[in-house]
């Protein structure tokens, strides 16, 4: 013990402030061995061993030149440390880096490698605050062989001033937001498509929508537990060349606000013009209850053969005016019950 402990000891020990068994002790080490080889004179650089207390850990060291801070070790455990001064702006733009120049190399790493770049706090504003910027004047290639490369940042940018190409096994695109594709035109080519859409489904300033098939096979299907609705400025064409077919359950939904008029299953109206009904064969027309047919003008009946007008019970024809019949062969009044002609005038002719 030193003499200045020894004086503390006995002072706290006489006075009573502590009272302990045994004098402190001290316990000397061994400090680390340094056994240089080499100084430089006008860098005052070093070349020396080291050796920790452990007599196992040792080095070879290179320090140098003064005041730069710079390091290189060989480890007895195979490790080789490597490190430079601190950048420092009045030493030059220069200072503190690791400039390596090569006419080409290889490195082999056994094991995986940690890299951590920093863009510093002296960071120049030219530099866009960049930590680490490859230039290659050439290919850049890189291979994952069986494994994965991730690529984490806070936003990611892939510039290409020509063509940017993604190929894959299978790419799949996730975000937790939008996702946005914006170019002159965009051309996919797939054998099956299947999008599945939770939300609304919406285009804007589609100058032509057309969808071409080939295969007589194909067809297309709208099936929707809700509503379909489509509202047309301009015409409207329907071209079938097989058959068509309308089958209308006519349930109504109270919480459709499409159909105004819940009255009947089915409603054509025509604002402006008429409507025309043309058949290459026959018009069919069955109805399970009463057939009204109301007309602001005239009604025309033109058949180019025989008509036939049949009633389950009465048949009553109403006119305000006059009623014509023309039959160009004989004309029959047949009735099980009697025949009534009331007028002001009979002619028979």
């Amino acid at each position: 013990m030193s003499a200045a402990k020894q004086e503390t000891y006995n002072k706290i020990k006489t006075e009573g402030v502590a009272k302990p068994t045994t004098p402190n002790e001290t316990q000397e080490t061994e400090h680390i061995k340094f056994n240089p080889l080499l100084k430089g004179y006008l860098t005052r650089s070093t070349i020396y061993e080291r050796q920790l207390p452990d007599k196992i850990t040792q080095a070879l060291c290179f320090d140098g030149p003064k005041d730069a801070d710079n390091h290189l070790t060989f480890a007895s455990d195979g490790s080789i440390t490597l490190m430079t001064g601190k950048r420092d702006p009045n030493r030059g733009a220069g200072s503190g880096r690791l400039n390596i120049k090569a006419y080409g190399g290889q490195q082999q790493y056994k094991s995986r490698v940690d890299l951590q770049f920093n863009e510093g706090d002296d960071a120049k504003p030219e530099g866009d605050g960049q930590a680490l910027n490859i230039v290659c004047y050439g290919d850049y290639v890189e291979n994952s062989v069986g494994s994965e490369r991730h690529i984490r940042a806070e936003k990611i940018l892939i510039t290409a001033t020509s063509e940017l190409v993604l190929q894959g096994g299978s790419i799949k695109l996730q975000s937790e937001s939008d996702i946005e594709l914006a170019g002159t035109a965009i051309n996919s080519a797939q054998i099956n498509k299947k999008e599945i859409i939770l939300g609304q489904n919406m285009k804007f300033g589609t100058g032509e929508e057309t969808g071409i098939q080939f295969d007589p096979r194909s067809s297309v299907n709208i099936i929707s537990p809700g509503h379909v609705n489509h509202k047309i400025l301009g015409d409207y064409v329907v071209n079938v060349g097989g058959q068509e077919e309308h089958l209308i359950a006519g349930v109504p939904r109270p919480d459709s606000t499409l159909v105004k008029d819940k009255s009947k299953a089915f409603g054509v109206k025509a604002a402006a013009l008429g409507i025309g009904l043309d058949a290459a064969t026959f018009v069919n027309t069955v109805a399970g209850g009463a057939t009204t047919i109301t007309s602001g003008g005239a009604s025309t009946l033109t058949a180019g053969a025989a008509v036939t007008l049949a009633a389950g019970t009465a048949l009553t024809a109403t006119a305000g005016g006059a009623i014509t019949q023309i039959a160009g062969g004989a004309y029959t009044v047949t009735a099980v019950g009697n025949v009534t002609i009331t007028g002001a005038l009979i002619l028979l002719n």
